[in-house]
This record gives structure tokens, C-alpha cells and sequence, in this order.
């Protein structure tokens, strides 16, 4: 006796679909997995056959061969558990599968039969969503991954009992998405922020133009407060972007850190301890790292200088390339990792240089052996790179903030829309992603602007990379003034920004 269920199994963070074929015949009573079948998947026969005989079914006394088809990919995870046990009870007979060309099947089993939460379901959905596929019967625990994908009906099991019946006692499915509040950070909102006038300039720069910051100030100043107030800046995350994005966050089991509801973009602040394996990702079968938790979000390294680095080396590859390629011995990897990098560091080991009324105890050299941490690769990804000083006495005692009056969002709207509209037939999305060439196009100065820039390169001794980024800020500041072409106000107001910059470099 012959039969076959789908299933599919995550390579990367994409899935691909697996044929599971069943052959039950005469011989010595036996359960043989072949096909690649990990060590996860190997385990799968005694919860299988456990939970078929705790289910009120009859485990057939035979010879028994799974195969999981293409042989040529490695299959590993637990939810092979339901397939195999679904197509083994339809191949002696016990039950009845309608129209298993357009079903899929993702599960893992208890030994009683009950049906287990699985990462990753939301790949496969997707995938089999692609291949044509009509129906997924998964476990119940996962219908938030199923209610994110609209074309395929889910059927929402709690026990594989329920097999028996399929159509008429699937578990109803819940039409809302329940938004988790409680287990989503509350960011701050920048409007709530005392003080730092120029800090908030440049963050509303960052989250209009999709510009890499760096904050440099003594601790406590506000530093990780600021960078966590772009997240309600920054445009809610689009159907396309929401699916790529929870996808991983499925695959990492942790898809309760998104807010589904309000589409935030992913906030990812990793612990300056994180090994080079926890940040691009790694392990003998590959998982996202963190910086594809942060794919279409936003990275925070706070205490820049204190990570490895050998671990900040990796981040060059995917700030400039927006993905990681990871090589095991079984194939190759690619992670999505296009994601805003923010920064936040002190200007000296003690925290303190250059900040008035504050006595700083490290010497010139600890001072530039300090920022030489940083290096120069990794510097040149960043536009933005600005000095925020600590509060004084009336900005701590004021009671309401002047920002409450402005519409922060608002004007960051238009001026991605003003982006939009002039990079619409270009591969360019923002004004981050400008080159020399671009530059030239969409960033044309009158003789005024020509020499404010003139009098900047001579102070600043500006590189070619610091013209671009200085024009690449001056372009956003533009747009959130409305100005179409950049005025003398904006150049000035990004050399403003570019001065901390400069001066660290010619001090390194």
C-alpha cells in the first residue's frame, strides 16, 4: 500500500516543499525514514507511533518505509511529525484525505496526540501559497501565522483525532489578529523627549532619509532613548515587507516580539557580549541573527566601542549589500538583512571628555584608542554623526516639551513622499542610498549653496565620501522643508551635522 501528504521544510529563511510518501508492506515489522531525514526527523517514528496509539487508532504491524522527497535536501524539525502520521493513517486505510494535492501538513505530536506550536509555519505558508497550494492543516497554537497569509484556507488542529473529521472538526479560526501589547516594547515618542533639539534634528533626518546615526555623548544624556523614539517615526511596515519580516521572526520562534497590528518596524538592540554567530547568524543548520531580526527595522548597537571587533567587521557586508551569504558544508545561506543602523557610544572610556562641569580621567591616547575602535570602513556607512550633550537644569525642570506642537510624522511623511515621487522610475527608495553620480542629478546647488559648500570642504577638509554624505543629508533636510531644490538653509543645517564627524576624524 502506497500513499502521500506535503509538507515543507526551512532552508534559509524560505521554505521548500517536501513530498512525504508512505509504503506499507509485507516483511518484518519495521519504521525506516529515508531521504535525508535529520536526527530530529528520525526521532519522529516514537512519537508517531505513540501518538497514532493514543489517538484510538491502530498502529499497522508491517513493514513500514517513509520517504521525504527531493532526496537531495536535508530535512530536519519536528513537524514532519504530523505529516507522517497523517499519511500513514490514510495509507492503512483508518482515514480519508480529500484533495491531498492542495493540502499541506505542519505539526509536531505529543505522545497523547495532541498538536504542538512549530516555528517556521508561516515559510511554509507562504511557500505552498506559491506552488498553488489550497489548504494547510496545522496546529492550532500557530493560527497567527495563518491568518497573515490570504490565500490558503487554514485548518486549525489541537489533536490528531481530529484527522478523522477533518472539515467538520477543525478548530474555528479567529479573523483578528490579537496584538500582543504587553509583550511589545513601548517605545517612546520623541515629542515626550526634554530638551536635545539638535539630537531630535538629526533623528527626524534619519527616519525621513533612512540614514545610519551615530550618537556620541556622556552616559545618561538620552542617548538609547533617542534611537528607540524612531521606531514611531518611521512608516509602518507595508503587506510585503510584514510577510518577509514575521517571517524570520517565525523561523526564531518569537513572533510575539512584533506588533502586528500597529506594523512597527522591528527594533533589534543586541548586548555588546553577542558572538559573530548571534549577529549575521550561524549554527550547523543556519538561523537568522540579529541583523535579520532587524530586516526592514532598525539595528541599535549601543556602547559601540565595547563589541568585538571581529563582530562589527561583519556588519560591512550587509549595510552595504542588505543581506548575509552564510557557507556550511550542506549548501549556502542567504539571511535578509536590510535593516537602519543606529549607533551610540561615549566619547572616552569614562564617558566624560569635553563635557563641561565633568572631570575626564582617561589620557589623549586612551581617548583615541578608544574612538579607534570604530573603524574607518564602518564610519564611512554612516551620514549622520552627532554630539548630544547632557541636559541642563531648566530643560530637566521644564514641565511640558516645546515639541508637542509639531508634527513630527507629518512632515517625515512628505518628505518621503517628495523621495517617492522623484526616485519613482530609479532603484533608489531614499536619499540615503544616493551615489556621486545621483548626487550630481537630484542635488544641484545655486551659487549661494556653491559657496557655503566651498567654505565647508576647506574647514572640514572634506573626503569624497564626506561630500556624499553631507549631500545625502542636505538632500533629506530639503525634503522636510519642502524645498524641491536644496536652499542655503539646508546646506548649512547638514555641515551643522557633519562637524562632529569631521573634527573626530582629523583627530584620529
Amino acid at each position: 500500500m502506497y500513499s502521500y501528504l506535503y509538507s515543507a521544510v526551512i532552508h534559509g529563511v524560505k521554505a521548500e516543499m517536501v513530498k512525504v510518501e508512505v509504503d506499507i508492506s509485507r516483511g518484518l515489522p519495521g519504521f525506516n525514514i529515508v531521504g535525508l531525514a535529520g536526527k530530529t526527523v528520525r526521532e519522529s517514528a516514537k512519537r508517531v507511533r505513540s501518538a497514532i496509539i493514543n489517538s484510538g487508532f491502530e498502529w499497522p504491524v508491517k513493514k513500514i518505509t517513509v520517504n521525504l522527497a527531493p532526496g537531495n535536501i536535508n530535512k530536519y524539525g519536528s513537524h514532519f511529525d504530523f505529516a507522517i502520521a497523517a499519511v500513514l493513517l490514510e495509507c492503512s486505510g483508518q482515514i480519508k484525505i480529500k484533495n491531498k494535492n492542495k493540502k499541506i501538513f505542519a505539526g509536531e505530536l505529543n505522545l497523547n496526540g495532541n498538536l504542538n506550536h512549530v516555528k517556521g509555519v508561516l515559510s511554509m505558508l507562504l511557500a505552498a501559497g506559491e506552488n498553488n497550494y489550497l489548504e494547510a492543516i496545522i496546529p492550532a497554537a500557530n493560527q497567527e501565522e495563518s491568518l497573515l497569509v490570504k490565500n490558503l484556507n487554514p485548518y486549525l488542529i489541537n489533536h490528531l483525532r481530529e484527522l478523522d473529521n477533518l472539515e467538520n472538526s477543525a478548530a474555528e479560526v479567529n479573523k483578528n489578529l490579537n496584538s500582543n501589547e504587553k509583550s511589545v516594547l513601548n517605545y517612546p515618542d520623541i515629542s515626550e523627549i526634554k530638551g536635545q533639539k539638535n539630537a531630535k534634528k538629526a533623528i527626524i533626518t534619519a527616519a525621513a532619509g533612512g540614514h545610519n546615526l551615530l550618537l556620541i555623548g556622556p552616559p545618561g544624556c538620552g542617548k538609547t532613548v533617542l534611537a528607540e523614539s524612531i521606531v514611531k517615526l518611521l512608516a509602518p511596515l507595508n503587506r510585503k515587507e510584514l510577510l518577509e519580516t514575521a517571517s524570520i521572526y517565525s523561523i526564531n520562534n518569537n513572533l510575539e516580539e512584533l506588533n502586528l497590528k500597529k506594523r512597527y518596524r522591528p527594533f533589534v538592540a543586541p548586548h555588546h557580549s553577542i558572538t559573530s554567530a548571534a549577529l549575521i547568524g550561524g549554527g550547523h543548520i543556519p538561523v537568522p541573527g540579529e541583523i535579520s531580526l532587524a530586516h526592514n527595522g532598525v539595528l541599535f548597537l549601543d556602547e559601540l566601542p565595547e563589541f568585538k571587533n571581529s563582530v562589527l567587521a561583519n556588519l560591512r557586508e550587509p549595510l552595504e549589500k542588505k543581506k548575509i551569504k552564510i557557507v556550511r558544508q550542506q549548501g549556502s545561506y542567504y539571511f535578509p538583512a536590510n535593516f537602519q543602523f543606529l549607533a551610540a557610544m561615549n566619547p572616552c572610556p569614562c564617558g566624560f571628555a569635553g563635557v563641561k562641569n565633568r572631570k575626564c580621567k582617561c589620557s589623549e591616547r586612551d581617548i583615541v584608542r578608544y574612538q579607534q575602535k570604530l573603524s574607518g570602513p564602518l564610519k564611512d556607512r554612516i551620514d549622520l554623526q552627532i554630539e548630544v550633550l547632557p541636559l541642563k537644569k531648566d530643560e530637566i525642570l521644564l514641565k511640558e516639551s516645546e515639541a508637542d506642537n509639531i508634527n513630527y510624522n507629518q512632515q517625515i511623511k512628505k518628505a518621503r513622499k517628495m523621495q517617492a515621487e522623484r526616485y519613482q522610475n530609479t532603484e533608489i527608495k531614499n536619499n540615503s542610498e544616493l551615489q556621486l553620480k545621483d548626487i550630481e542629478k537630484y542635488c544641484q546647488l545655486n551659487s549661494s549653496c556653491d559657496k557655503i559648500l566651498s567654505q565647508a570642504y576647506q574647514r572640514l577638509k572634506l573626503s569624497v565620501r564626506g561630500y556624499i554624505r553631507l549631500m545625502r543629508v542636505a538632500r533629506t533636510i530639503a525634503d522636510l522643508n519642502s524645498n524641491p531644490q536644496i536652499k542655503e538653509s539646508d546646506l548649512i543645517e547638514a555641515v551643522d551635522f557633519r562637524w562632529y564627524a569631521e573634527k573626530s576624524e582629523m583627530l584620529l
